[in-house]
């Protein structure tokens, strides 16, 4: 049974590569072909190509090759094939260290130096070429060390790259069901949906399964206000709340929230134009708009203080505060902490 399987997988490979073939297996023939053995998903080479293809019109000839990688390439309008045997020409090749290019005809090679190259013995092995370009008089250096050719300096072009930014999301919450955790979960579904880039930081001690490195979970932490920071919108999606700190703490750091319609958000000055407001059913999540991140400009609701009720002076003087000493940190250990009460003394004692 297992043997069927296999041989019906490898069946299926040799399919594939077959109607690779037949795709790729003609004549083909540009002017400019820029050709490497092996086009990583990640990498300076990769990243050179594309800058290269904001500017300047070739195609690309690879013989393996990342799939992501090779459809960025596309997406930004440079032609991309696999090398699988068909005849190769063009005018101008532009190659590196690595490869095969004598399977290309071309009328004139460009050799591209992308590293230094001085500690390899590689005399042997070099491509041949018209000419040497290296990205860096380092780069250079280090191929005259190594086979006696100067070559050309052209630093590697630079384009920024016009992409979504990516939405940062923060959730302080034990995610229970009353504190809406049904809705997160229709919220990631909705991200990931989209398309589009974004990271959910999520801070809770509540069981939440979700599987998307997108979403990463953190213990709670005591002050969570320098990962607030960071984010783009802090999210808080409960069936009900009173006064939420999550909204009073947002909203007094310039951080627009996501939350659900809670009676309370008129009263706490939450509206429109400073967060998005979500129906409890989540019928009104509109996705696309969370990249219209709103400005916060916001006002704390009035009301006495508790000053008013407490006074600082009974609250310190209960729990021992009432005189503080403030000790140099050099002269303490680090797990002890720095501001510490000064031991009060009896009248009795004192009289003794």
């Amino acid at each position: 049974m297992l043997a069927d399987v296999i041989k019906q997988r490898e069946i299926e490979k040799q399919k594939a590569l077959q109607a690779e073939i037949d795709k790729y297996n003609k004549p083909y023939k540009r002017d400019t072909i820029i050709y490497f053995d092996h086009l990583y998903k990640l990498g300076g080479i990769q990243t050179w190509i594309a800058n290269l293809g904001l500017e300047y019109e070739f195609s690309v000839v690879y013989d393996r090759g990342d799939k992501e990688r090779i459809e960025y390439l596309k997406k930004l309008g440079i032609e991309a094939i696999r090398y699988v045997g068909q005849q190769i020409e063009c005018n101008t090749l532009i190659t590196c260290m690595w490869g095969n290019p004598d399977k290309i005809k071309a009328k004139k090679t460009i050799l591209t130096i992308h590293g230094d190259y001085s500690y390899l013995l590689l005399e042997d092995k070099i491509p041949k070429h018209d000419k040497a370009i290296a990205v860096s008089k380092q780069a250079a250096k280090g191929w005259k060390e190594l086979t006696g050719e100067d070559a050309e300096v052209i630093y590697n072009p630079v384009n920024i790259f016009k992409e979504t930014k990516p939405l940062i999301i923060g959730v302080f919450s034990r995610l229970s069901k009353e504190k809406g955790g049904w809705r997160y979960k229709c919220l990631i579904n909705k991200l990931k949906e989209s398309r589009k880039p974004f990271l959910m930081l999520i801070f809770t001690d509540f069981p939440f399964e979700e599987k998307d490195e997108r979403i990463i979970f953190f213990e709670p932490i005591m002050n969570p206000t320098g990962w607030m920071e960071v984010c783009d919108y802090i999210c808080l999606l409960s069936d009900t709340e009173a006064c939420p700190y999550n909204v009073l703490e947002s909203m007094k750091m310039g951080k627009p929230m996501i939350v659900t319609r809670l009676p309370v958000l008129e009263e706490l000055g939450v509206n429109e134009s400073n967060a998005k407001i979500l129906d409890f059913d989540m019928s009104n999540l509109d996705i696309e708009d969370l990249w219209n991140i709103p400005e916060v400009n916001w006002k704390e609701p009035e009301s006495k203080r508790w000053e008013d009720i407490m006074k600082k002076k009974v609250f310190r003087e209960r729990y021992g505060f009432k005189d503080l000493k403030i000790i140099p940190k050099k002269d303490i250990k680090e797990e002890e902490v720095y501001v510490k009460p000064i031991k009060k003394t009896s009248k009795k004692k004192e009289e003794k």
